[in-house]
């Protein structure tokens, strides 16, 4: 079976997939307009209350080597930050990447 693959700016992320706030850590960050967070950690309750979800709709904010966060289709669990859950879910065969602002603003390190 082929996956389609797709990569969408952080615009077009946040327009096509509202997220869940995370109501089980008022703290939790990945915060949107005034609301709660929406960021759902890797352990504890909250990783509970993920495996507990639809799949579709579950989203891995991932910590890569090239210095760029990303945030991707599906449970992932190598290099993982945490979840967020969304309120449309992803397309069947579809993985979908997002690539967020460097974690370095230095042009020199960040090519």
């Amino acid at each position: 079976m082929t996956k389609t693959y797709l990569e969408l700016t952080e615009d077009e992320f946040d327009e096509q997939y509202p997220l869940l706030e995370n109501h089980i850590n008022p703290n939790a960050s990945w915060t949107i307009g005034d609301g709660n967070g929406c960021l759902f950690e890797t352990y504890g309750e909250e990783l509970n209350f993920l495996r507990q979800q639809d799949p579709r709709f579950i989203w891995t904010v991932i910590d890569a080597d090239d210095c760029h966060p990303y945030v991707v289709s599906g449970v992932r669990f190598v290099n993982r930050i945490g979840y967020l859950v969304s309120l449309v879910p992803i397309p069947e065969n579809t993985l979908i990447v997002v690539r967020l602002d460097p974690c370095n603003d230095d042009p020199e390190d960040n090519p």
